[in-house]
């Protein structure tokens, strides 16, 4: 049970911040589309509708994921490294692990200790977001289409 604070903060918050982040990103980016074929002169034009669909197909989801991942994590991160260090018993209870990481900041800059290692995270997350709201978005539109 060591640690299931940190972890339902590191889980609960950030899910909902990541599928609030992706809608966000999905409307705006999808906003910005229909405003550059707009500007175009529409869609009479093929190869602007094979672009179009392209970008709502793959480019939104996958930059939309992305954005998502990032925001997500940049919420959660914290938590995640609080909980990794009260799970390896290097110190107890959220606040106080908390003040310890920032003590321990290298470089002198307390919250910036709550993110050391926070690049690596992000390495592995944007691209995971990134094709899984894509195979999400496919999945949907694909089974949509069937009905």
């Amino acid at each position: 049970w060591r640690g299931l604070g940190a972890t339902l903060l590191r889980d609960g918050i950030p899910h909902g911040v990541w599928f609030v982040s992706y809608e966000f990103a999905k409307i705006e980016l999808t906003k910005m589309r229909q405003g550059r074929t707009n500007e175009m002169g529409g869609d009479d034009n093929s190869t602007t509708t094979t672009t179009n669909t392209t970008e709502e197909d793959i480019v939104i989801p996958m930059l939309s994921g992305a954005f998502a991942a990032t925001t997500a994590w940049g919420v959660g991160y914290p938590f995640d490294l609080i909980k990794t260090q009260i799970q390896a018993g290097k110190s107890t209870g959220i606040i106080n692990t908390a003040r310890v990481i920032m003590r321990e900041s290298s470089d002198g800059r307390a919250c910036y200790g709550l993110y050391r290692g926070f690049g690596l995270k992000l390495l592995r997350s944007i691209p995971a977001s990134a094709i899984g709201f894509l195979v999400y978005e496919t999945a949907a539109k694909v089974l949509s289409s069937r009905s």
